[in-house]
């Protein structure tokens, strides 16, 4: 991508040789994620030129020599199918160091978000390989996840997990989503395997919807359909006139907040994700925060442990859920232009590029 709002074109970098503890990854498939249109569409800020692209999935192609495991311990080889973070911390910084926060580090490379004009320029999904560099953790995947389940794993997954940890979800507990997109459905997904109550799903959508039942949705409401009051009390209504536990915000509508605020239980736990443009401002009532005692937190990226634990989910969930139908089509990376158009209709899943054709 040159500029925002402009068509992407095809380029050629050199291939480089990674140094000792780099990887340089044969990209074997990469989805496209909102926050890559809202860069290509100039909604989010972000460096030209550059490779856009962070849903990854590749195999290794050359491993530096020092680099022999992934981030579980396990040994790593050329030909390996990996993901990795999303993002390469220092290590060293204050918030590496003191905070626990590398996804905020202080130096930190977001892979599909950064200026390609200078060495080792390969660092974003949209191309045929990628330099992954040493604050950079990898994982393997495994043979039973297919590509296209496990791209999304290092952003829209893990995310999640990071999401519902922040929540502290527990099992039991009732749950509201709100969006009902490829978040939403991982989401609903991770909350009924840990146990959850209740996982109540809105949206405007009904497509959506039916989708976010074969994803452990046991309670859908169209919002669309109803007025903000009548959503918050459908949410009581099914949680024993309390209202749930936990609200995670993934539609990325600020104006939803202040429902899911009120939707809340004294004492909930509010988890905000979807909103991450300038801008994504909107009004509440503070008094309903007090007097409720309500937490609201933004979880904005996630720690190696949560990719760990995605990866982990997918791997025993794989057969219970359908991964595939939130990747709705796939295009050659040639035609990744046409894979943009076809995403930014906000059709139902993820566009998925094959970057080996």
């Amino acid at each position: 991508m040159t500029t925002a709002r402009q068509q992407l074109e095809i380029r050629e970098f050199p291939l480089p040789a990674p140094s000792a503890e780099e990887a340089v990854i044969r990209i074997r498939c990469c989805t496209i994620c909102r926050s890559d249109l809202h860069t290509w569409s100039g909604r989010r800020p972000g460096p030209t030129p550059a490779i856009l692209g962070h849903e990854i999935v590749g195999e290794i192609a050359t491993l530096g020599p020092g680099l022999t495991r992934d981030a579980a311990g396990q040994p790593l080889a050329e030909g390996d199918r990996v993901t990795w973070t999303r993002h390469s911390s220092c290590g060293r910084c204050v918030y590496c160091t003191n905070y626990n926060l590398p996804m905020k580090c202080q130096h930190v490379r977001k892979y599909g978000h950064q200026d390609c004009t200078g060495p080792p320029h390969l660092n974003g999904g949209f191309a045929e390989y990628c330099v992954v560099d040493a604050g950079t953790s990898l994982l393997k995947v495994p043979p039973n996840i297919p590509d296209l389940v496990a791209a999304p794993l290092n952003c829209a997954v893990a995310t999640v997990v990071a999401g519902w940890e922040a929540a502290a979800l527990q099992p039991t507990e009732s749950v509201l989503i709100q969006g009902a997109g490829g978040l939403g459905c991982y989401a609903a997904a991770y909350a009924s395997f840990v146990g959850a109550n209740r996982v109540i799903v809105t949206d405007i959508k009904a497509d959506r919807l039916d989708i976010a039942r074969r994803f452990g949705a046991t309670d859908c409401i169209n919002v669309a359909q109803q007025s903000d009051q009548q959503v918050i009390d459908n949410v009581r209504r099914l949680t024993d006139g309390l209202g749930a536990d936990c609200v995670l915000e993934v539609a990325g509508v600020p104006e939803a907040v202040s429902l899911g605020l009120a939707a809340l239980r004294k004492g909930g736990r509010f988890i905000e994700q979807g909103c991450s443009f300038p801008e994504a401002t909107t009004s509440i009532d503070l008094s309903v925060v007090l007097w409720n005692l309500l937490t609201i937190r933004g979880v904005h990226n996630y720690d190696v442990r949560h990719l760990r634990r995605a990866l982990e989910f997918v791997c025993e969930t794989v057969d219970r859920f359908p991964y595939q139908q939130l990747v709705s089509s796939t295009f050659p990376l040639a035609e990744i232009n046409e894979a943009f158009s076809r995403a930014q209709e906000n059709s139902l899943g993820r566009v998925a590029i094959d970057c080996q054709n």
